[in-house]
């Protein structure tokens, strides 16, 4: 007996489904083992001025320069507050029925 072939329009699906799934893998392969490219700010890529900025230069000779001991640090010193216990006026206890019967046996 001979095997029926599968249709032609099957066998092109089945390698057209595989390569889709080759080429998918492939291309996700490519993006995670590349390396990102490096973005550097533009203002880091200027060239430098070799010139000296004499006007900063001045202004760092007006600014007050402190040494170690010229001035104190701020101590702290938490005290606890204490505050009295609220006054409670003296409570006036009624007796109950049960509680007079007891007291009067």
């Amino acid at each position: 007996m001979k095997k029926p072939k599968a249709p032609r329009l099957v066998t092109v699906a089945i390698f057209t489904t595989i390569t889709i799934i080759f080429w998918v893998f492939f291309s996700l392969y490519g993006i995670f083992t590349s390396k990102a490219p490096v973005e550097v700010d533009p203002k880091l890529l200027e060239p430098l001025d070799p010139s000296l900025d004499i006007n900063a230069l001045t202004q760092l000779e007006g600014r007050v320069f402190f040494e170690e001991g010229d001035f104190a640090s701020p101590t702290l010193i938490i005290q606890p507050v204490v505050t009295p216990p609220p006054e409670q006026p003296p409570s006036e206890t009624v007796a109950t029925e049960s509680a007079e019967e007891l007291l009067s046996e």
